[in-house]
């Protein structure tokens, strides 16, 4: 299955709403109040499939992982829920064993695997930083 439409599928089975809408610099922004949660795309930051995966998948993964920063947050806390949320993002985008797979199809640069993954070589980075931090590389 396609992973844009997968992170779709996941947003409407959450009852999370999902619009493009102009957020001035933000790339995206998600509101949860009680039950009610959408999020906001931002069209000007989000005109790539490769973007909006990207900024798709990490709004959810703050939904997925409750680390949505409140006003009150301190950078500690900001920073770990950064982390929890790109974790979850590389697990959905980079899983581990299709990483493996593709090192041993020999796609070892980082530009080789962020296009055979269809992301950006940040993700890539993101997924090795994190995948290291686990022990699972």
């Amino acid at each position: 299955m396609d992973k844009l439409q997968s992170l779709y599928d996941l947003a409407e089975n959450h009852n999370i709403g999902v619009y493009f809408y102009e957020l001035g610099d933000a790339e995206a922004a998600t509101v949860q109040d009680g039950s009610f949660c959408a999020i906001a795309l931002n069209p000007r930051y989000n005109r790539t499939p490769q973007s909006e995966l990207e900024h798709l998948s990490h709004e959810l993964g703050h939904v997925e992982t409750g680390t949505l920063h409140p006003l009150s947050a301190s950078k500690e806390d900001i920073l770990r829920g950064e982390y929890r949320c790109t974790a979850w993002v590389v697990q959905r985008l980079v899983p581990m064993d299709e990483l493996l797979e593709a090192a041993d199809h020999g796609y070892t640069e980082v530009w080789e695997l962020a296009e055979y993954f269809g992301v950006s070589e940040d993700c890539i980075l993101d997924a090795v930083k994190v995948y290291r931090n686990k022990g699972l590389l």
